[in-house]
C-alpha cells in the first residue's frame, strides 16, 4: 500500500473516532439535560405539595383529618403522567393518604422505613425500585416537629425511553452527517496527498530520465538537488566502467603470460 493511502486512511480512520466522541458527548449532554429535568420537576412537585400541606398542618389541624391532601395529591398524579403515585403517610409508617385508595391504612413498605430512617439528606429521602423511584419528604409542622411524610413514585423507564429515543435520533443524524463528512474529509485529503506528492513525483522522473531538460516543472532546491544525484550517478558509473576495464586489462595480462 502506497504511503498516501495509508496516510488517507488514517485521517479518515481518526476522523471516525471523532464524530462517534461528539456523538457520545451529545448523547451524554442530552441524557443528562432529561435527567436533571425530570429531577426538577419531582422536586417541585415535592417542594408545592409538601408546602400546601404543611400550610395546612399549620392551621392545627391533626394530618390525618385535612381531607384537601386527597384532592391534592390525585390532582398532582393526573397532572404528570410521569407520576406513578403519590402517598403521604404517619411517622410511624401508616399510609393516611394515597392515589391507590386500597392501600389508604396499610404500613409502607420496609425499604421506604429504612431510606426515611436513614436518609442523609435532612428532608428528602429516595428509594429506588423495579421501574419506578420514590422520593420522599418530611412534612413539620410550626415547631419543627415531623408530623408525616410525603413520597412520590414517579416512573424509571421514562428516562430509558428517552434515552433510547435520543439514540434513534442520534443514529438517524449519523447516518447522512457521517458519509458527507467521510466524503469531504477523502477528497480534501486526497487533493492534499497530490498536491504534496507532486514534487516528489517530478523529482523520481526527473531522476529516472536523465535526457528530460534539467530545472523542468521543478522548485529550485529540487532541481539542485537532482542534478546533484544525478552527477553523483554518473561519476559513480563511470568509476565502475573504469574500474571494470582495468580489471579486463589485467585479466588478459595473466592469460598472455600464461600462455
Amino acid at each position: 500500500m502506497a504511503p498516501s493511502s495509508r496516510i488517507i486512511l488514517a485521517i479518515l480512520g481518526a476522523t471516525c473516532a471523532g464524530l462517534a466522541l461528539c456523538a457520545a458527548l451529545v448523547f451524554g449532554s442530552l441524557d443528562r439535560l432529561s435527567l436533571r429535568t425530570a429531577e426538577a420537576n419531582v422536586d417541585f412537585l415535592l417542594t408545592q405539595l409538601g408546602d400546601t400541606v404543611e400550610a395546612n398542618v399549620g392551621l392545627g389541624l391533626p394530618l390525618a383529618d385535612i381531607r384537601v391532601v386527597q384532592d391534592l395529591i390525585e390532582r398532582a398524579k393526573v397532572a404528570d403522567a410521569q407520576v406513578l403515585a403519590v402517598e403521604v403517610f404517619s411517622p410511624d409508617g401508616v399510609s393516611l393518604f394515597n392515589t391507590d385508595r386500597g392501600s389508604i391504612g396499610e404500613p409502607i413498605p420496609p425499604v421506604w422505613q429504612n431510606a426515611v430512617r436513614f436518609r442523609v439528606a435532612n428532608e428528602r429521602w429516595r428509594v429506588e425500585e423495579p421501574g419506578s423511584i420514590v422520593v420522599g419528604q418530611v412534612i413539620r409542622n410550626d415547631f419543627g416537629e415531623p408530623v408525616g411524610y410525603l413520597a412520590v413514585t414517579v416512573s424509571g423507564e421514562a428516562r430509558g425511553e428517552h434515552a433510547e429515543s435520543v439514540l434513534a435520533g442520534l443514529a438517524r443524524q449519523a447516518a447522512v452527517v457521517v458519509p458527507l463528512a467521510l466524503l469531504a474529509v477523502l477528497a480534501v485529503a486526497m487533493a492534499l496527498a497530490r498536491y504534496s506528492g507532486r514534487g516528489f513525483a517530478r523529482l523520481a522522473e526527473r531522476l529516472g530520465d536523465a535526457q528530460q531538460p534539467p530545472n523542468r516543472a521543478l522548485p529550485a532546491d529540487l532541481a539542485t538537488e537532482a542534478d546533484r544525484v544525478l552527477a553523483s550517478v554518473r561519476q559513480a558509473t563511470d568509476d565502475f566502467d573504469r574500474a571494470t576495464a582495468d580489471v579486463l586489462k589485467v585479466d588478459e595480462s595473466e592469460e598472455r603470460h600464461a600462455a
